[in-house]
């Protein structure tokens, strides 16, 4: 069992001493409403604890109230159970253009990213047993997600994605860096990298070369995926009215994505629309699963209640007992 206010139980109690002072302390002067003195004597001789019980029984009251409020939990059961999965790091490009308006998502234009990030939340949904994990990347990438089975964290660290926050830039190279060194440690026996973006190596410290060779001797996998027309497309700039869309041209490197897919046993896609990548992370979803042993966690179960009704419970004794032998009339 565990506390999840912890320093609630240790300040409450520290008023302990204090409440029992204040509980047994002294009265004013009181008396019973009968003459019946044989029972004057059977109270002198017995003992304190007897005659302090209604105090003792409000001081359990008490504790039971502060248990309560400390929030007592059953701690987590860790068990082991076998799923088919594999560990994948989404590489996600956040560069000033993906801002392009070439795709559509229920029939309306969006930027790529938009996009990208509907179709990536479905693949995520879909993957159940994998532990994912997500790196982003524009002129500098880092890790937005650590590899984790709680996919709805997951959808969580992802909503706050948007063009920019990494920079204007591509840095393919650090990217792809970032997701195998997030891996490279990791005791599987499927790695898997889906990098996707929309340019080519224009920013970063690491040659996209040399990243790729890491991740084929580390065994680790990669499908690129390029998004976007190779034609002008639609791109949003500032102009004196408001926002004004001029055709622009943006250039792919196809022959690097297709270098690191090929060099690592993955696969080049091309998706100039939506329907196609939608139909792009289906084919990844198709790959072969592998079983591994996982970690089975058991949600906390709250136990307050089991307080809060001795609370409940020692509290009707005491008003029991102070309307009937021990009930004091001024």
């Amino acid at each position: 069992m565990r506390f999840a206010y912890p320093w609630v139980l240790l300040t409450l109690l520290l008023l302990l001493p204090l409440a029992w002072m204040i509980l047994s302390g002294p009265r004013k002067r009181s008396g019973f409403g009968y003459g019946a003195v044989g029972i004057l004597r059977t109270l002198r001789s017995a003992p304190m604890i007897w005659l302090n019980l209604p105090q003792l029984l409000r001081l359990g009251l008490l504790v039971c109230l502060i248990l309560a409020a400390a929030r007592p939990q059953v701690m987590d059961v860790n068990t082991k159970r076998q799923v088919e999965g594999l560990d994948i790091m989404l590489v996600l490009d956040t560069s000033n253009s993906m801002l392009a308006m070439d795709f559509e998502l229920d029939g309306k234009r969006q930027n790529r990213l938009e996009v990208v990030k509907h179709v990536v939340e479905d693949f995520i949904q879909k993957r159940t047993d994998d532990r994912i994990g997500l790196v982003i990347f524009g002129s500098q990438a880092f890790t937005q997600a650590p590899l984790t089975l709680d996919h709805r964290v997951l959808m969580e660290f992802m909503k706050p994605v948007k063009i920019g926050m990494a920079g204007p830039e591509t840095a393919i190279g650090d990217a792809l860096a970032t997701a195998v060194k997030r891996l490279k440690d990791v005791d599987a026996k499927s790695k898997l990298v889906i990098l996707l973006t929309d340019g080519a190596n224009t920013a970063g410290t690491m040659d996209p070369r040399s990243a790729v060779e890491a991740a084929r001797t580390l065994g680790i996998k990669v499908y690129a995926i390029g998004v976007g027309s190779d034609g002008p497309v639609p791109y949003p700039t500032q102009g004196f009215f408001g926002i004004e869309y001029q055709q622009r041209i943006f250039k792919m490197d196809t022959e690097l994505m297709k270098f690191i897919a090929d060099s690592t046993g993955g696969k080049f896609f091309l998706a100039s629309d939506t329907e196609t990548l939608q139909k792009v992370y289906a084919t990844i979803d198709q790959l072969e699963k592998t079983r591994t042993a996982v970690d089975d966690p058991r949600p906390r179960e709250e136990i307050a209640w089991v307080f809060l009704l001795a609370a409940l419970a020692l509290f009707v004794v005491e008003q029991a007992l102070s309307g009937s032998r021990w009930r004091v009339v001024p």
